[in-house]
C-alpha cells in the first residue's frame, strides 16, 4: 500500500501538469491582452477641467484630446487587438460632453509633447455627471456601444472642457488638436499638450 507521502506527491504532480495543460491550450497572446485601453481608472480624477484655452491652445472652444500617453499602471494607449468596442468608461470630476473618437497616432516625439493624428472613426457624444458616491469617491459612469476597432488605433475625445484626467504632476498625457480632428483629413500636428492623464476607457472584446 503507498504511504500517504507518495499519494500526496502523486496528486500535486497530477495537479501542475493538469495546469500547466490548461496555460497551452489557451490561445496564442490571449493571456498578454488586455480587454481595454486607454486609462486602467486605477485613480480617481483630480485638478481637472481646463479649457482648451487654458491648457494653451488659443483657438476654438472645443479642441480633440488624444489619450497619447499613460506612464507604468495607468493605461494602455493603443487597442491591443482587432476586434469591438462594447463600451465606453469615464471617470469624471464634473459635468462635461464628450464625443468619442478612434485615431491613428504616429511621429509620438520622445517627450510625448507632440505628434501627428487623423480620425478613424467618430463615435458618440455623451453627456457627463461627474458625480460623487456617499463616500467622496468619483463614479465610473459607463456607455454600451458597439463599434469597431483595429489594433493599435487608439483613443480621442472632442470637449470644450476635459473633466475627466487626473493632473498632478505635469505628466503629457493627451495631445491637443485645435480645430478638431475631422474624418477624412489627413494626420496633423498636434498644436498643444495637456499635462494630465486623460480617465476614459473603451472595454474591447473579439
Amino acid at each position: 500500500m503507498p504511504s500517504t507521502r507518495h499519494v500526496r506527491r502523486f496528486h500535486l504532480i497530477a495537479a501542475i501538469v493538469g495546469a500547466l495543460g490548461a496555460v497551452a491550450s489557451l490561445p496564442a497572446g490571449a493571456s498578454a491582452a488586455k480587454p481595454y485601453f486607454g486609462s486602467s481608472l486605477d485613480h480617481g480624477p483630480a485638478n481637472a477641467g481646463n479649457t482648451c484655452a487654458e491648457n494653451g491652445v488659443k483657438g476654438a472652444a472645443l479642441c480633440t484630446h488624444v489619450g497619447s500617453y499613460y506612464p507604468g499602471n495607468s493605461g494602455l494607449a493603443a487597442a491591443p487587438f482587432t476586434g469591438k468596442i462594447t463600451a465606453f468608461r469615464v471617470e469624471a470630476q464634473g459635468p462635461t460632453t464628450l464625443t468619442f473618437l478612434l485615431v491613428t497616432v504616429k511621429n509620438l516625439s520622445s517627450n510625448e509633447h507632440s505628434g501627428q493624428a487623423k480620425v478613424v472613426l467618430v463615435g458618440p457624444t455623451v453627456s457627463v455627471h461627474g458625480t460623487q458616491d456617499a463616500n467622496g469617491d468619483y463614479q465610473i459612469e459607463t456607455f454600451k456601444t458597439n463599434l469597431p476597432v483595429t489594433k493599435g488605433e487608439e483613443l480621442a475625445v472632442n470637449t470644450t472642457s476635459n473633466t475627466a484626467e487626473y493632473c498632478s504632476d505635469g505628466t503629457p498625457g493627451q495631445l491637443l488638436f485645435d480645430p478638431v480632428l475631422n474624418p477624412g483629413q489627413n494626420f496633423r500636428k498636434s498644436n498643444g499638450v495637456d499635462g494630465c492623464l486623460m480617465l476614459v476607457q473603451a472595454v474591447i472584446s473579439h
